[in-house]
């Protein structure tokens, strides 16, 4: 085919590729004939958002219209004149006026755009016409390229005339791409990410955030506020939508990739293109070196030579945006709604899952903890099971104790982990087939320019490597398998420390803890220190493979043909690079396939886990017909292993009050449990009213008439379930504000006097699970919420535990039987019978695994059964005194004497008449601004070795560049040989010139003709051999420099969390009650995970690629100096970019560490309290509310790619640049070889990329400092008093206590608590504290202990200041048994002695003398002896199917926080952990508050009988208990009211004094009188 007949063949496929891209605007233009579109005044609106009136009024379109309708008018116009002008060429005058067609139909798409209405159908139309203009822009150049030579010499004016119609057509496409999409879209009031609003040009060349990016500069710093919401391919709520509208039933990765499969195609389209356009700027360097090896003696280079040099700069952009669009495509199109999606559907089926706890063996056991809470309830933390597992044979314990480790912190990582796995994978698993398309492409590349043999023993060396590289990456993957089990571990235990951290520190356990941290932290460094062994021995090979396979290919090329060109050398090194990255990163990518693999298998087994199904039929009333429920379990389990409750047939009356009793252990808390739907039903039937749809309820429409909906129900669970958020905010739970009805709850509920009491009253904040509360006010408020929501039906669990006798009176009164609950169906399990009996109509008693009693109150006093049911649970005279007590008591004092532990008074902040804000108890984490501090970049460097050892690092890193250079230099040198002898060839020039060897076939036959004859083998050995040593040295050297750095990096690791280990576990308990446990979590797991296994990389790598910056500038130098003043003001360009995208990059960085707390945060609340949300109904709320803290993390994420990609694609424009300038000056240079200008240019291509990566590494560093800078502010916190002398090894022999004037606040800047409080205590005294809510009983615990410093004033133990000495040795000889018990996951002797001081004996005896084991066989959960229950109780079904007790055996498994325990039981094993230590000092904090009233009975004389050689100190929540005390101090204000023998003060002031008066208060006079005088 002659070349007219090409041209021509060129112009009519584009005039056809022209005509397709007209055909929709044809269509848009006869729709419109068709139907006459009145002008619509409609705003906009899409899946995305709606618009408002102002962003409908701010679009417009009309400039970008304007413009392609002149540009298209005018090309038009000129195309006819040009062909006119050119009618005296035949071939000419034809492809022009085919031309003029091509115009004809651009100006048709122009006028259909600019008359189009509809924004989005005009930019659609834009995308055409931008294509066709593409096309016709080729044929012009084309046209051109052929003639431009001769125009220019006979026809300037005809050569101008084409310029002109060329620049035309291209400013018709580019503004055919300048057409805004949409007016700007909001949801819910807030912007929507603009990147489908923006003009096609600006969303594809990453323009859009530039506002953002100047806001950014302007602020040094990025709020959420300030970044815009995801569009509806990225939101929570659409994937998970979008997700369940394809009902998906394959397995989840098939699903995934389904879900997506649009993304995932183009992604690999673009990277097949990707493969051909890497190598492009190679391929044009070949023609160019071509030239130059071939020069034309006296003539200078022609037009062709100058059209290289632009398909240079082109070539480079176009691969440069391909790669930047699939790397932007992979993160917005599939990372981020990937991740979002995984998350949702996680957290949706953790709302429907089963609630599995530690029964038997089962696969799931949901009691461990998430990354931010500390555990808090049932089967996953709430309302713990009032029964004891069984106990676990030996064989299996061991097996037991690693998934009893797991649990809650496995289903919250299924997010934290494995989501973002799969998610990161899908964005670069394109690198698979990348790299083999890469492969075969450079392979075909370099098979042509050096033949099949010298490639074939190249490749060799790469086999031969390929074993050893392999074996390192099995190693790694094993390494890396090993480290992430040992991070586990870490996060279990530093969980662990974190929750329990208040017992850690009333028990002095501080070094036992942070030795038990650190020795798992040395296990992970082990870890570590091998995956960096294998990771150097993977880079060794990656850094080895390709200077080998370079090397020896050259050498076998040259040794067969006798010499190696510039055009061969410099060209195939360039391929061989590529080749470097397309090969390094298949080990790394198998690794993390097999990791993303692991994941979504362990999220298809949570999706496919068993789902809480109705185990109830609808009904009127409550009732069990023949039923026996279990706590739930997901896999088929023996009965004898469970705890079963059978043959259960009662039925609640409706709209009545139902008592559930029961000793501690017997099942009660697993009968609600059933009520609400969250058990196994093993038999018989279940029947309970169904309640409505949540949105069926239009909780917005309630009013007084038609609040109370008679089917739902509302839940207290046993351990008191409260979110991070307001008083009130727990109290409404997201119902609509009923002033008067919730003035009467907070009435009835008696928290009156408690919001009074603080500053911010009911918009107090409260801390994760109530921790700023005490346990009474913590009942009390979700007492409240059940109260005041709209359920028919209250299911409560033992709510009268935390509170005082009188303050349960009044609750039973006014709450449980006042105008709020009548009508309400009331199902309350309790021990306190007596005082329920009066108002109580039905009465069920537990026992054996079974119902023992059941039935109304009347029948069973009739029969003679309500006295033996009151029997089992209280004492005659608590009997008495409930049964006595007065009936009204006036809400305005009802809440003295409450249960206040030591939180409360911490932080309950007393009452402070302030207009400001509301203060927050959890303060909102802080975020650094701008730069990381010098100081922080010291910190780091001094750790990891200081000057000396990065300056040697520097040093190795420099001669490593040198090597680099070096080697391509010598390739120079080398290649110099054959330009010196290329003038006796220049015959040979004449037949390629004009084609430049536009195909490769001719190559090899071409070098071979022109391959001078008189090259000698000494001089090929001679530059051989030096070239291989060069290169193995720099493979030696390349490797080694790595190493190097990872050595620094484990040494700093060690360092800092020494540092952080030791601070945190001596952290002031005040601040690590106001931190969120995730947020001190994150810095022990994300940050350090960041500093042991990123920054080392990343700090090698940055400096690798700054040097190779150095070292494209320095090659330059070599060509001309003036490439040192272009490479300055492109460096400037480039700093210019980069300082703007820092500022972007920083704060948004941190933005998401900080918006991905939330997330994990959220997760575990909800998994604690996944009870009490489902008993509530609320799951949708709790699913809408996670929904929108995903979307705020994936706004984070999409804003440090998009920023990212800002970056990338601005330097590889500078870079494309940079190449061309270099190539224009060595053609206008005078002198330069081939050899030269191979060298230079072999380098000019790398600047783009050394620049991006030198920038996108320092980012990553000082990213990655962002998680060294969270460390090391953590780290630096003010810790406790280190300070003082050590008493004598016996102190304290005696336990006196002398307190003298002790005034103690809780901050410098909050009034005193303790107001000069003077009184002290014999040896071996009993004292009992009592006094109101707030008069100092738990400051007074904190003071003792010196959690609180003193002010002024002193406490003295056996005459020594105790601010004198070491508080380690305090601590360590006082005891204490909080309110809120706490155990660590383990077995029941860890928990009773975690250091293995005591014998097994010692440990049994204090089991039995708690009674949670007895001489015979209970079979209770708590095994306490108790008189033979009636003569029904012994029936077949309750011989046959006995509970085991778990403390029989003392390896018996604890989970964590001892969630298979009911709380009676943990506090009891608090309890014996302290008779195990025998203290000479005790305080005890209302310890038995949730046991039956039996078992408290043996318990208080157990305390009496135990510590009769100890001084007592007991906090009082019931008088009864410390009547016989001998001394009480009655506290009020801080002060010392009242300090005597209980005789001394109930005679006081002729019977009026304070005691007396809250003896008379409790309704409890009588029995108190008969202990007070010993009757």
């Amino acid at each position: 085919m002659s070349r007219n007949e090409s041209r021509f063949a060129v112009v009519v496929t584009g005039l056809a590729l022209v005509g397709l891209g007209s055909l929709p605007a044809v269509s848009g233009f006869v729709q419109r004939f068709r139907k006459r579109e009145a002008r619509q005044d409609v705003l906009y609106e899409d899946a995305d958002g709606k618009a408002t009136v102002e962003s409908q009024r701010a679009y417009s379109a009309k400039v970008p219209k304007t413009v392609i309708l002149l540009s298209a008018a005018a090309g038009f116009a000129l195309s006819i004149a040009i062909a006119l002008l050119s009618t005296n060429q035949k071939a000419s005058s034809l492809n022009d006026w085919l031309s003029t067609g091509a115009w004809g139909a651009l100006l048709f798409q122009a006028i259909t755009i600019a008359s189009c209405r509809k924004s989005v159908q005009a930019f659609d139309l834009g995308i055409y016409s931008f294509l066709s203009s593409a096309v016709l822009s080729a044929i012009l150049f084309v046209q051109g390229a052929d003639a431009s030579e001769s125009l220019w010499d006979h026809n300037r004016t005809l050569f101008v005339l084409r310029a002109v119609e060329l620049a035309l057509a291209g400013s018709l496409a580019v503004s055919s791409l300048s057409i805004p999409r949409r007016p700007d879209v909001y949801i819910d009031g807030e912007p929507v990410d603009r990147m489908f609003t923006v003009s096609a040009i600006s969303r594809f060349t990453y323009a859009w955030p530039s506002k953002l990016l100047d806001l950014a500069v302007k602020k040094k710093d990025l709020d959420l506020t300030d970044l815009n919401r995801p569009d509806h391919f990225s939101r929570a709520a659409d994937t998970s939508a979008d997700w369940k509208r394809r009902n998906y039933r394959h397995n989840l990765w098939l699903s995934v990739i389904l879900a997506h499969k649009k993304a995932f195609s183009l992604q690999w389209a673009l990277t097949l293109c990707t493969a051909f356009l890497n190598f492009s700027p190679q391929w044009v360097i070949l023609q160019l070196l071509r030239i130059l090896e071939n020069p034309q003696v006296g003539s200078s280079y022609g037009f062709g030579v100058w059209y290289w040099v632009f398909f240079l700069g082109v070539a480079m952009i176009v691969q440069s945006w391909v790669e930047a669009y699939v790397f932007w495509l992979s993160w917005s199109d599939l990372a981020i709604p990937i991740r979002a999606q995984l998350s949702a559907l996680i957290f949706e089926k953790s709302m429907r899952k089963k609630d599995v706890k530690g029964a038997g063996k089962a696969k799931e056991k949901e009691k461990a903890t998430e990354s931010g809470e500390p555990p808090v309830a049932g089967p996953t933390g709430e309302g713990a099971p009032a029964d004891a597992p069984p106990a676990v044979p030996e064989a299996e314990a061991e097996d037991d104790s690693d998934e009893l480790k797991k649990g809650k912190q496995n289903t919250v990582n299924l997010i934290g982990v494995d989501a973002k796995r799969v998610s990161d994978f899908s964005t670069y698993q394109n690198m698979f087939p990348g790299s083999l398309f890469k492969l075969i492409v450079s392979l075909t590349f370099l098979t042509n320019l050096l033949g099949w043999k010298a490639l074939l023993a190249g490749f060799s060396a790469m086999v031969a490597i390929m074993p050893v590289n392999i074996r390192f990456s099995k190693k790694y993957s094993a390494a890396q398998d090993k480290l992430m089990k040992v991070r586990d571990e870490k996060m279990a235990v530093v969980t662990e420390a974190l929750q329990g951290i208040r017992q850690i520190k009333f028990s002095a356990l501080e070094p036992e803890w942070e030795d038990k941290i650190g020795s798992v932290r040395d296990r992970e460094l082990g870890a570590v220190w091998s995956v960096f062994m294998a990771d150097t021995a993977l880079l060794a090979c990656w850094v080895t493979s390709p200077i080998l396979l370079s090397a020896i290919s050259l050498a076998v090329y040259a040794a067969l043909n006798g010499v190696l060109t510039p055009s061969v050398a410099f060209v195939s090194l360039g391929v061989f690079r590529g080749l470097e990255v397309t090969l390094s990163v298949i080990p790394e990518l198998t690794t993390d396939l097999l990791d993303a693999w692991i994941s979504i298998k362990r999220m298809q087994e949570y999706l496919d886990s068993p789902e809480v199904t109705v185990v109830s039929q609808d009904a009127e009333e409550v009732s069990f017909q023949n039923a026996s429920v279990a706590w739930p379990s997901d896999e088929d389990i023996n009965e004898e292993d469970r705890f079963v409750l059978r043959n259960i047939s009662v039925t609640f009356p409706k709209g009545e009050l139902s008592v559930i009793s029961g000793k501690t252990g017997t099942g009660k808390s697993l009968m609600l449990s059933a009520i609400l739907g969250e058990v196994d039903i093993l038999e018989g039937n279940l029947f309970v009213p169904r309640a409505p749809s949540l949105a069926d309820r239009h909780d917005d429409k309630a009013n007084k008439d038609n609040w109370i909906i008679p089917s739902a129900i509302a839940y207290v669970a046993q351990i008191p379930w409260i979110e991070n958020a307001t008083i009130k905010e727990n109290i409404l739970f997201g119902l609509p504000f009923d002033e008067e009805r919730y003035k009467k709850t907070i009435e009835v509920c008696a928290l009156k006097k408690d919001l009074e009491m603080l500053s911010d009253g009911e918009n107090t904040e409260i801390g994760q699970n109530g921790i700023n509360l005490s346990g009474g006010q913590k009942w009390r408020i979700t007492l409240a919420r059940a109260i005041y929501s709209r359920a028919g039906i209250l299911v409560l669990d033992d709510i009268f535990s935390a509170v005082d006798a009188h303050v349960g009176r009044h609750i039973f009164d006014k709450c449980l039987n006042g105008v709020l609950a009548t009508g309400r169906t009331r199902i309350l399990v309790t021990h306190h019978v007596a005082l329920c009996e009066p108002k109580t109509k039905y009465l069920v008693e537990l026992g054996d695994g079974r119902v023992l009693e059941a039935g109304s109150v009347d029948k069973l006093r009739e029969a003679g059964a309500l006295d033996q049911i009151k029997r089992h649970e209280e004492s005659p005279e608590e009997i008495e005194a409930d049964e006595q007590a007065a009936t009204a008591v006036n809400s305005d004092d009802s809440v003295d004497g409450d249960g206040e532990q030591a939180e409360a008074d911490a932080n309950a902040l007393k009452k402070v008449n302030s207009k400001t804000a509301a203060r927050k108890f959890v303060e909102d984490e802080g975020r650094e601004k701008g730069a990381v501090k010098k100081q922080i970049y010291y910190q780091y460097l001094l750790a990891s070795g200081g000057w000396s050892y990065w300056t040697i690092a520097l040093m190795i890193f420099l001669v490593v560049q040198a090597f680099n250079i070096g080697r391509s230099w010598w390739l120079k040198i080398w290649t110099a040989d054959h330009d010196e002898q290329a003038l006796h060839t220049q015959h040979f020039l004449s037949v390629s010139r004009e084609q430049g060897f536009a195909y490769g076939t001719q190559q090899t036959s071409f070098h071979t003709m022109s391959a001078p004859s008189i090259t000698s083998h000494n001089s090929l050995t001679y530059y051989l051999s030096i070239y291989v040593l060069l290169a193995l040295i720099s493979s030696i050297v390349g490797t080694l420099k790595f190493l190097y750095v990872y050595i620094g990096s484990i040494r700093a690791s060690r360092g800092l969390f020494q540092k952080l280990n030791f601070t945190i576990l001596r952290a002031p308990i005040r601040w690590l009650d106001t931190v969120p446990v995730g947020r001190i979590l994150n810095r022990f797991t994300s940050d350090f995970n960041i500093i042991d296994s990123q920054m080392a990389n990343s700090v090698s790598f940055g400096l690798n690629s700054f040097l190779n910056l150095l070292g494209v500038i320095v090659a330059g130098l070599f060509v001309s100096p003036y490439i040192v003043l272009l490479a300055g003001v492109l460096l400037f360009i480039c700093l210019y970019y980069a300082i703007r995208y820092l500022d972007g990059a920083r704060p948004v960085k941190r933005l998401e560490s900080t918006t991905k707390s939330p997330v994990f945060e959220q997760f575990g609340s909800a998994l604690s309290g996944v009870a009490t949300i489902r008993g509530f109904d609320k799951s949708d709320g709790y699913i809408k509310r996670m929904y929108r803290k995903v979307d705020e993390y994936s706004m984070a994420t999409w804003h440090l790619w998009l920023f990212n990609r800002w970056m990338g694609w601005r330097m590889s424009l500078v870079g494309s640049f940079f190449a061309s300038f270099v190539a224009i000056l060595i053609l206008v240079t005078p002198g330069i070889d081939s050899a030269l200008a191979g060298f230079a240019l072999a380098f000019a291509l790398e600047f783009s990329n050394c620049v991006m990566w030198t920038i996108r590494l320092y980012a990553n560093v000082e990213l990655n400092m962002n998680a060294a800078e969270r460390i090391v502010e953590y780290a630096s916190l003010p810790t406790e008093s280190l300070e003082g002398i050590s008493p004598p090894a016996a102190w304290p022999t005696d336990g006196r206590i002398e307190v003298k004037d002790l005034v103690v606040s809780y901050a410098p800047d909050l009034p005193p608590v303790l107001k000069g409080l003077t009184f002290s205590v014999n040896r071996n005294e009993r004292i009992g504290v009592v006094g109101r809510t707030g008069a100092g009983k738990s400051s007074l615990t904190l003071a003792l202990f010196r959690f609180l410093e003193a002010r002024s004033g002193s406490i003295h133990i056996d005459g020594i200041d105790t601010s004198t000495i070491k508080l380690h040795d305090l601590r360590s000889r006082l005891a204490i048994i909080p309110q809120d018990p706490v155990l660590f996951s383990g077995t029941v002797r860890s928990n009773l002695d975690p250091f293995n001081h005591q014998t097994d004996a010692a440990l049994r005896e204090s089991l039995e003398r708690v009674h949670l084991v007895g001489d015979s066989n209970s079979t209770s959960g708590t095994a306490t002896p108790a008189p033979e229950a009636s003569s029904s109780s012994t029936t077949g079904a309750g011989i046959q199917n006995k509970n085991t007790n778990i403390f029989k055996n003392l390896d018996s498994q604890i989970s964590e926080g001892g969630l298979n325990l009911s709380q009676g039981q943990r506090q009891l094993l608090c309890l014996a952990r302290a008779i195990v230590s025998r203290p000479r000092v005790m305080v005890l904090d209302e310890a038995t508050s949730a046991v039956d009233m039996h078992t408290d009975a043996l318990i208080q004389r157990s305390i009496r009988e135990e510590f009769t050689d100890a001084t007592l100190l007991v906090i009082a929540h019931r008088l009864s208990t410390i009547a016989d005390f001998d001394r009480i101090l009655v506290l009020s204000d801080g002060k010392v009211a009242e300090y005597g023998t209980p005789r001394e003060l109930w005679e006081k002031d002729g019977g009026s004094g304070v005691f007396r008066g809250m003896c008379e208060e409790s309704g409890e006079k009588e029995k108190l009188r008969d202990i007070v005088f010993g009757k």
